[in-house]
């Protein structure tokens, strides 16, 4: 699996692409969307909720990587965050359930492009896992132990994937005409 930088920054990049609905006419933006950012960036890591099971149970392998990461569970989860911001706001179903559908799917997609066991994907219909033949990620491999060296390898490339993605994000904003140019004053 990916490490939870690559979760949390496909999390950032998912909330940047949609930044603009969150802030208000006049505010500034940074107290609008502090929240919006940390649930957007929580249903991004949200799949590997299941890995708290195997922490305290003592076999991460068991728990971890299974029904959570299933993109059955991902539309239920959207259906639910959609419903509740609705529930609250009495407006805002569609767009929550598309973010949180985009958060918790993508995290079991980077997962299925990972070197590991694969995922179950359509649990609970098939108990199979399947996997990328061309991985993308090395990911985390904890039965390496907390402080492997092996997960430097990770870090890197994981490192790398952060920046590659906010390159993408500030080219599209920047194209969009989102980002504020200095007037050299």
């Amino acid at each position: 699996m990916p490490s939870p930088i690559a979760h949390t920054a496909i999390g950032y990049v998912i909330f940047r692409l949609y930044q603009r609905g969150f802030s208000r006419k006049g505010q500034r933006w940074i107290r609008p969307v502090a929240r919006p950012l940390m649930v957007i960036i929580s249903l991004s890591i949200l799949p590997d909720l299941d890995s708290v099971a195997g922490i305290l149970m003592g076999d991460f392998g068991r728990y971890h990587n299974t029904w959570t990461h299933s993109l059955i569970v991902g539309l239920g989860v959207a259906l639910v965050i959609g419903s509740l911001v609705w529930l609250i706001r009495h407006s805002g179903f569609t767009r929550w359930f598309i973010l949180a559908l985009l958060c918790y799917e993508l995290h079991i997609i980077m997962d299925f492009f990972t070197v590991g066991r694969g995922v179950k994907a359509f649990w609970p219909f098939s108990l199979e896992r399947f996997a990328s033949p061309v991985p993308v990620f090395y990911g985390l491999h904890w039965s390496y132990g907390w402080l492997s060296m092996r997960h430097l390898l990770t870090l890197v490339s994981e490192v790398g994937f952060v920046a590659l993605a906010g390159i993408i994000v500030f080219l599209y904003l920047n194209r969009k005409g989102r980002i504020p140019r200095s007037t050299g004053d």
